[in-house]
């Protein structure tokens, strides 16, 4: 779309400040979702600013998709109107202009700002009548003694003043480029995982992908899960003579121990004034994965997604399809490791495995968050452990750097499982980004 014929039009030249500040650096779909609609409202065209149309040229979404079922431009509009707040209270505050997008609408509005100047009070008026900047009332006059020692006491306090401020001011810097060291690890933690200035999403496993591969023998490659094209040519076995591929389309399945991480996820603190979407990994797309902080649940072959971390981490759940067993690869063994972790059904210990991973975004701008096990079982081991509190935030304190930050990691553990049940687990090994 190109740009409104009057590109010195204040109301687009304010439009384009806004998407190039710090506010909007780190998100280039709310740069573009801004822009398009900005675009359409200055060129005369508001009646094509609607959901679905977002929904397409914005995010990337098929024409014919329903909005009731993705509720994208939704969250990403939340988003959008906390950023505008954000920058009209900071860098924009002096704008002669601001943009506001009402609530219930996607229609941009620009209002003007009032810029009528206070009337001075009183005080100040008849000081400048007076000519005076004393503080004294006219027609009155002090002894020479005490006129002077106010007006040292005067200097001083102005001088303590300036001194404070420009304490202040060079404090301010370090406040932002380190970590409170007094916030606990976990905090810490948390609140890079559901940074403000990027969306937060939550994609538990497809338990439907899992049922599909038993069911055909075959395994779904990342880019037929991307493109769909595993659900167009599903070789269903003859038996099954009342099941088709619509059936298992429209199906939605994930595990129980998947809907419990999700449901204490988002119960953290960090995450009260964020809210996080949850999304199916099925209807998750390359830009959300992209530019949002992912939480992903379950291994490569219930969230393909994972895939695209993959490369980057030494430990990985993986699914051998000779054996059908489920274990974690250990790429770069250390002393006392081993390269392989899997579940046996003839371990009279019952071990399971967990996985997680703290992991730069695909964009590099923010975080993921990986959580999986060679099992269900395995699965509850980790979203123990990343959420009980002692454990974890122990494990924090002994990786965090000197500035307070929580660096990258992976971490593997161990548990038993009783009846599907985990009652404890045991750091087997981690990695740490230096």
């Amino acid at each position: 779309m190109a740009p409104p014929a009057d590109i010195n039009d204040p109301r687009w030249q304010l439009t384009l400040q806004v998407v190039n500040s710090p506010q909007f650096e780190k998100s280039p779909r709310l740069r573009s979702f801004l822009t398009y609609i900005c675009e359409l409202e200055l060129a005369g065209r508001r009646l094509e600013i609607n959901e679905q149309q977002i929904g397409v040229n914005v995010f990337g979404r098929h024409p014919g998709y329903n909005p009731g079922d993705d509720s994208i431009v939704r969250s990403q509009a939340r988003f959008l109107r906390q950023r505008l707040e954000e920058y009209f209270r900071t860098a924009g505050e002096h704008q002669p202009m601001r943009i506001v997008i009402p609530k219930g609408s996607y229609i941009p509005v620009f209002e003007v700002i009032s810029t009528a100047a206070p009337e001075p009070p009183a005080s100040a008026e008849l000081a400048v009548q007076t000519g005076s900047d004393s503080g004294e009332l006219p027609g009155t006059s002090l002894p020479d003694g005490i006129a002077d020692r106010l007006k040292r006491r005067r200097r001083m306090m102005v001088i303590s003043f300036a001194a404070g401020l420009v304490l202040c001011l060079a404090l301010i810097p370090l406040f932002r480029r380190n970590p409170p060291i007094f916030e606990s690890p976990e905090t810490r933690f948390w609140n890079a995982v559901f940074d403000p200035r990027r969306a937060q999403v939550i994609v538990p496993a497809d338990s439907t992908l899992i049922l599909i591969e038993e069911l055909t023998g075959q395994p779904v490659s990342f880019q037929s899960y991307l493109s769909r094209d595993y659900l167009a040519k599903m070789p269903l076995p003859k038996s099954l003579t009342t099941l088709t591929s619509s059936d298992l389309e429209n199906s939605h399945y994930t595990s129980m121990a998947d809907l419990n991480l999700v449901a204490r996820i988002v119960r953290v603190p960090q995450l009260k004034q964020l809210r996080a979407e949850i999304r199916y990994a099925r209807d998750l797309s390359i830009s959300d994965a992209k530019e949002d902080n992912l939480i992903l649940i379950g291994g490569p072959r219930a969230n393909p997604w994972v895939e695209l971390f993959a490369s980057h981490m030494n430990f990985y759940v993986d699914y051998n399809w000779q054996t059908r067993q489920n274990s974690v690869v250990n790429k770069a063994p250390r002393n006392g490791e081993s390269p392989l972790y899997a579940e046996s059904a003839s371990d009279a210990a019952h071990r399971v495995y967990g996985l997680i991973a703290f992991e730069p975004s695909l964009d590099r701008e923010g975080d993921a968050l990986l959580v999986a096990g060679t099992s269900s079982a395995g699965t509850q081991s980790a979203a123990d452990f990343l959420l009980s509190g002692r454990s974890f935030a122990e494990f924090l304190r002994q990786i965090e750097r000197k500035d307070g930050s929580i660096p990258h990691f992976e971490l593997l553990l161990e548990a038993h499982s009783v009846g599907g049940n985990v009652p404890g687990s045991n750091i087997v090994a981690y990695r740490a980004a230096p």
